[in-house]
């Protein structure tokens, strides 16, 4: 699955092209070196001499930047109720608007069937760039060992890995990658972060709750990849089953799942809520992106239960903080859209539990990313994975 020819491919993913010697000077080889190595490159149509650049008196060096119709990557981000899917050239742009598909997620093989077939139907419509892709990149949440590319939540039925059964059906070569840790990857690449903050820790608040990790620029995945399993700390002795099958989970109070539960019991309590009639006259689950627009219409109940779990999320980024002393924290995912809703109680907790020299040295902010940020990071996993980068 492995494809890094040339070592300039990495560097340019990383800075979007250069001069001869700026990428001598990064990759600590000669000048001749670097010429020898980026004209091979032009000779395959990957790298494009851009022109000279203009840079005081002197000899004017020649830019190099990816040639983005070189190679593309799809990105399919599998979630409860949808399959998002896209495709980047190789200089990380989106080619085509990204897709989503009505899916229910189950561990069956009627529901694995059902992927395939989806992701099939919709790469038929994409025919004239199929056979540009070199390599594709699924997102599921739960264990997924990034080198077996077995998933250990989902489909873990199949005598072979999910990632080989999904390249032998589909016909394009796959490779697994955590949901959580495919968001964090496009936050990091694309999330408009200052090039000295290495040190990120990435927030995946969805209808579960994970970590992304970054260590001096780097992603942290563990050494089978199940890294950032955040939402799996015990915290709460609530008796509350978590999806994993334990009890007490970060997960059961502070996830969309929890956002939608006690939004469900506190109406059924009595308590008022524009959702009132939702939940009381139809039998079922309040869904989250319900339950998110009833905050955007600034509903008092939905305000309140989102600060609660700002206040306890904050509680627990202040350990993760004191642990790692980072550069950065991010929060994203669905929940992240409450903006301040969710921010603010999320700060004041951090104030309170973190060491303040630890808070001092780490900012906390909103991730940049919306929306499709799952099938974005997958497409640059994928590329990544492919290139080295």
């Amino acid at each position: 699955m492995y494809n890094n020819p040339n070592p300039v491919i990495s560097h340019m993913i990383s800075h979007g092209g250069g001069t001869v010697p700026e990428v001598a000077e990064s990759l600590g080889v000669s000048i001749g070196t670097a010429t020898k190595l980026i004209s091979t490159l032009c000779e395959e149509g990957l790298v494009l001499d851009i022109g000279t650049v203009e840079r005081g008196s002197g000899r004017k060096p020649h830019r190099y930047e990816l040639n983005p119709a070189a190679a593309a990557f799809l990105g399919v981000d599998i979630t409860e109720n949808a399959i998002g899917m896209g495709i980047v050239d190789l200089s990380g742009e989106m080619i085509l608007p990204e897709v989503s598909i009505p899916f229910n997620l189950n561990d069956t093989p009627r529901s694995l069937s059902s992927l395939v077939s989806i992701i099939s139907s919709q790469l038929s419509q994409w025919e004239e760039y199929r056979g540009n892709i070199k390599m594709a990149c699924a997102n599921v949440s739960g264990r997924v060992n990034t080198s077996t590319g077995r998933s250990n939540t989902f489909f873990a039925f199949t005598q072979n890995p999910l990632s080989q059964v999904l390249s032998e059906s589909i016909g394009v070569p796959f490779m697994l990658s955590n949901d959580t840790h495919s968001i964090a990857f496009a936050s990091f690449v694309k999330g408009g972060l200052p090039p000295e903050m290495g040190n990120v820790i990435f927030i995946n608040l969805n209808w579960g709750l994970g970590v992304g990790i970054f260590l001096e620029g780097k992603p942290y995945l563990g050494k089978s990849g199940y890294a950032g399993e955040f939402g799996h700390v015990y915290g709460y002795d609530n008796e509350i089953l978590c999806r994993c099958g334990k009890k007490g989970c970060l997960e059961t109070e502070i996830s969309g799942q929890a956002f939608c539960r006690n939004l469900t019991e506190r109406i059924r309590g009595g308590e008022s809520s524009i959702l009132g009639p939702r939940v009381l006259d139809r039998q079922e689950p309040l869904t989250l992106p319900e339950a998110m627009d009833a905050l955007k219409k600034e509903d008092i109940l939905c305000i309140e239960v989102m600060e609660n779990i700002g206040q306890e999320l904050g509680k627990h980024i202040a350990g993760l903080m004191n642990l790692f002393n980072p550069d950065l924290v991010v929060i994203g995912g669905a929940l992240a859209d409450a903006g301040e809703y969710l921010l603010q109680p999320l700060k004041i907790s951090v104030n309170k539990y973190c060491l303040q020299l630890v808070n001092q040295d780490t900012e906390i902010r909103l991730s940049s990313l919306h929306g499709g940020s799952g099938v974005l990071g997958a497409c640059l996993v994928a590329r990544s994975r492919y290139y080295g980068g």
